[in-house]
């Protein structure tokens, strides 16, 4: 998140967990699902500052 310039929130890292957490059990892959919810989390956050 440093990395990012996101300011933590207790928000993100739930969405992201829960991302993180639903795609692994369908893909059993933790590049496929860390690569996916990245990108989710990137969109939503662009997305959310549009606004």
């Amino acid at each position: 998140m440093l990395k990012a310039e996101i300011v933590y929130s207790e928000e993100i890292a739930k969405d992201t967990c829960d991302c993180y957490y639903e795609e692994f059990i369908q893909t059993a892959s933790h590049q496929d699902a860390k690569t996916k919810c990245k990108l989710e989390t990137k969109e939503n956050l662009n997305h959310n500052r549009k606004i």
